[in-house]
C-alpha cells in the first residue's frame, strides 16, 4: 500500500522590523509622559510638610497654653518661666507711640544687625536689640501678624540644642509657626539665639506686643518686614523673600 506523503508545516516567523529612530524617538516620548504623571500623581498625594520653627509643637504652639507649675528647658539648662496670666494681655495705660504717632505700623527686622525697628508713620517707636534664628534661618520677606497670644508652649531641637519652654510669653505670628516674642532662656540679645523667631527681651516683647495690631475683619495685622539687612527708614534689603 501506497503512503501518502506528508509535507511537515514551516512555523511562520515574521520578519524582524528595523527599529528606526522615530521608533526610539516615540517610545521616549511615552517613557517620559509616564514619568511626569508618576511625578504629578505622587506630588498631589504627597504633602510636603511646610516649614516649622518648632519641630516638637509645630502646630500646639500656635494655642493659648499657660502653665505656671512647668519648669523649662533649654540648651541642657532648667529654666523658670515667668507667671502669666489672661490680663497681661490686655495693653497697659502707656503704649508705644499713643501720644505722638500716627499712620501705618510697620515692624522692620534687621537681621544683620540683629535689630527691631517699630514705625508708626514716620515716626520711630522702637529700636532695639533682638535675636533672631541661629539653629534654623529666620524667614526673609514681608509679612502681617496673624495672631497674638499672651502665652504658649514651644519646643523643638535635638541632643544639646534640644528645648521645652512653657509660658513664652508675647507671641505674634507673622509667618506660619514663625513669630515675635519675649525669650526668658537667655540674655543675649543682639545675636542670633533662636530656632527661627525673633527673640525680645521681655520688656520689649510686652510693649511691642500692646502696640501691634492682630487681625481684625478683613484687615490683616501689623506687617513684618524681615530683612538681611535695613537703613532707616524704610531701606529694607531682601535675599531670596518667601511669600506670606
Amino acid at each position: 500500500m501506497a503512503k501518502k506523503l506528508q509535507r511537515k508545516k514551516k512555523n511562520y516567523v515574521p520578519a524582524k522590523k528595523k527599529k528606526t529612530a522615530g521608533y526610539y524617538l516615540q517610545l521616549y516620548f511615552v517613557s517620559m509622559s509616564a514619568a511626569v504623571l508618576v511625578l504629578v500623581a505622587g506630588s498631589f498625594f504627597t504633602k510636603i510638610p511646610a516649614p516649622c520653627a518648632n519641630s516638637k509643637t509645630c502646630q500646639s504652639d500656635r494655642e493659648l497654653q499657660i502653665n505656671n507649675n512647668a519648669i523649662g528647658m533649654f540648651e541642657g539648662h532648667k529654666v523658670t518661666p515667668p507667671k502669666m496670666s489672661l490680663s497681661m494681655g490686655e495693653p497697659s495705660s502707656n503704649v508705644l507711640g499713643a501720644s505722638t504717632a500716627l499712620g501705618e505700623k510697620h515692624i522692620f527686622v534687621d537681621l544683620a544687625a540683629q535689630r527691631l525697628y517699630a514705625y508708626q508713620g514716620d515716626s520711630l517707636v522702637m529700636d532695639t536689640f533682638i535675636s533672631s534664628g541661629k539653629w534654623d534661618p529666620t524667614p526673609v520677606g514681608n509679612f502681617y501678624i496673624w495672631e497674638k497670644l499672651v502665652s504658649t508652649t514651644m519646643a523643638g531641637g535635638s541632643g544639646a540644642d534640644a528645648y521645652d519652654l512653657p509660658n513664652v510669653p508675647y507671641v505674634m505670628y507673622f509667618y506660619q509657626d514663625y513669630g515675635l516674642h519675649g525669650a526668658y532662656w537667655h540674655n543675649n540679645f543682639g545675636h542670633p539665639m533662636s530656632h527661627g523667631c525673633i527673640n525680645e527681651r521681655l520688656v520689649d516683647a510686652k510693649a511691642l506686643y500692646d502696640w501691634a495690631d492682630g487681625p481684625s475683619g478683613n484687615q490683616p495685622g501689623t506687617e513684618v518686614s524681615i530683612c538681611n539687612s535695613f537703613s532707616p527708614p524704610d531701606n529694607c534689603v531682601q535675599q531670596n523673600p518667601v511669600s506670606d
